[in-house]
């Protein structure tokens, strides 16, 4: 017998303890795998692309991002969105009505991300809001 005092039950309570510990780590977490578990994870990063690009481009007046030409035509500009997503590109004011709007309207049932964008129009505060799901 050896005079260590190293036997089978301490690598198996060791082992143990380590897999314990990696269980409750991805257990209770929040957030350390759902980067990995969405079907879409670029759905944050395709609204805040579509929205810088309509805000600092494609609707903006030259030389003065996030305030608006006018007439506004968001019907316009091309939206980057890929192929199986769907995006709603929305123009309210600051009381909340809508001034115009784009794409059809995000399903209940859908998780959804949005990105939003205070714009000046019309020399008023607006505000812009972009939904992918």
């Amino acid at each position: 017998m050896s005079e260590r005092a190293q036997t089978t039950i301490d690598f198996a309570v060791g082992a143990s303890v380590f897999l314990l510990t990696v269980a409750f780590a991805f257990s209770f977490v929040p957030g350390l795998i759902t980067p990995f578990a969405s079907g879409q994870e670029s759905a944050p990063v395709v609204a805040n692309r579509v929205a810088d690009d309509l805000v600092q481009q494609d609707l903006a007046v030259e030389g003065d991002p996030y305030t608006l030409r006018e007439p506004l035509n968001l019907d316009g500009p091309t939206l980057d969105v890929p192929p199986l997503m769907d995006a709603n590109v929305t123009l309210t004011n600051e009381s909340g009505g809508t001034i115009a709007s784009r794409g059809p309207t995000p399903p209940s049932t859908a998780s959804t991300s949005g990105a939003w964008r205070v714009v000046t129009y019309q020399g008023d505060h607006a505000d812009l809001r972009v939904t992918v799901w």
